[in-house]
């Protein structure tokens, strides 16, 4: 199931790579593009975990409610917990949108935070608050 999961994410962000060409192209502010990706990674990730969400707890259903019960919560964790080290974890390993003017890197010396507080910093900027 996790594997099935991987490869739709993967076929989702592949089919939404147009999308993300024509904004690249017509639009020049790092920002918007910035979170147009996040957008469009949360949403296929968020695809590709429910099917895999649906997928194991269709094949995990026990005979006692309390054992099944137990079984669903520990799912529903380990399905945050994927999702709060996956999206940590891509900004750590950010090399697919560097910064303008910067050579590319895999690992950049500049943590600068955390996914969450960068895409608020984001999010900020292009509103104007900042």
């Amino acid at each position: 199931m996790a594997l099935t999961s991987v490869a739709v994410i993967s076929v989702l962000l592949f089919s939404f790579s147009p999308v993300i060409l024509f904004f690249l192209i017509s639009i020049k502010d790092y920002v918007f593009f910035l979170l147009l990706n996040v957008l469009v990674m949360t949403i296929t990730g968020a695809i590709g975990v429910r099917l895999f969400y649906k997928g194991m707890r269709d094949m995990v259903s026990g005979p006692e409610a309390i054992e099944q019960n137990l079984r669903r919560y520990l799912l529903q964790g380990w399905v945050l917990l994927y999702a709060l080290v996956g999206s940590q974890l891509g900004w750590t390993l950010r090399p697919f949108l560097g910064v303008e003017g910067e050579p590319f890197q895999i690992f950049r010396p500049e943590i600068d935070g955390n996914f969450y507080a960068q895409v608020l910093r984001s999010i900020g900027t292009l509103l104007g608050w900042h």
